[in-house]
């Protein structure tokens, strides 16, 4: 299990990612985001009301199918299902749980004044310009690279069974078709983070470091999928205050966390932050 710290106590707080995009973490200790998560909660109560009942049916179709038919395996796929609809129940259950009990031990007298920042992002204030930047493996790199695999080794059983059944037609041209269209796919997801890249070099390797207050997140949902947009706020060495919204590629950052932003002095109004950008500031200069 991820954690990411507390931006009032400085405690490692814990991050569950996995099914569970849209619950959101909370300080046990000094209290940190508690209120949020609860009404996070219980904006989802309807629909884990109803997902056990969906399971209960499933179940109840299937084991009817599978007597039909007299065919036990037809029930390993709903099964399969069921085990899959229970995981955001039971992450459902047990953050309701946690609150419950955060409530009885928190102590807001434990948030300090102001939380040292983070070694990594302390680092940032030392590198001399221009900074030496690097794209970094996540977001939908981290999808892509995960599918191509998938969909390497899927067809590497296919070829390796038509060689073992001797197969006569397994060179043929329309075999490769699922593959290339696959391939095909991954390359236009992977195109557009570089072009992306390549907008967002200038302001990492040579804008204007800030550090930005985050003063809102929420879980945007779009289309079958989802993603973490956090609205922020920083201050020019000008002293004006700039705000801006992103979409953050970790999906770690929430309200009130400190993060660091690359801005143009020129125009603030370009800036870019750290955890929006497919490129990262490394931290060996050379």
């Amino acid at each position: 299990m991820a954690s990411i710290t507390c931006p009032r106590c400085g405690a490692p707080v814990p991050h569950r990612r996995f099914l569970n995009t849209v619950n959101k973490p909370f300080c046990p200790r000094c209290g940190w985001n508690l209120q949020r998560a609860e009404a996070a909660l219980a904006g989802k109560s309807g629909v884990m009301v109803m997902l056990p009942i969906v399971i209960v049916a499933v179940a109840l179709f299937a084991a009817f199918a599978a007597s039909k038919a007299n065919a036990p395996f037809i029930f390993i796929l709903p099964v399969f299902f069921c085990l899959i609809a229970a995981a955001p129940l039971w992450s459902y259950y047990s953050m309701r749980k946690a609150i419950a009990a955060a409530k009885f031990t928190v102590n807001p007298d434990l948030a300090q004044s102001q939380v040292p920042l983070d070694p990594s992002v302390q680092m940032l204030q030392s590198l001399p310009r221009p900074r030496r930047v690097r794209f970094s493996f996540r977001g939908s790199f981290a999808a892509v690279a995960v599918m191509l695999a998938a969909i390497l080794v899927f067809f590497g059983v296919i070829m390796a069974t038509a060689n073992a059944r001797h197969v006569p037609n397994r060179g043929s041209p329309a075999m490769f078709f699922p593959l290339i269209f696959l391939l095909a796919v991954s390359a236009i997801i992977v195109v557009v983070p570089l072009f992306r890249g390549r907008r967002e070099l200038p302001l990492l390797r040579d804008g204007e470091l800030a550090f930005a207050r985050v003063i809102a997140q929420q879980t945007i949902q779009q289309g079958k999928t989802s993603y973490s947009r956090i609205d922020y706020e920083f201050k020019t060495s000008s002293g004006e205050v700039v705000r801006n919204s992103c979409r953050d590629l970790t999906s770690s950052v929430f309200e009130d966390m400190t993060i660091p932003v690359f801005y143009d002095p020129l125009s603030p109004s370009k800036n870019i932050a750290a955890c929006a950008a497919y490129l990262k500031v490394a931290e060996n200069p050379l």
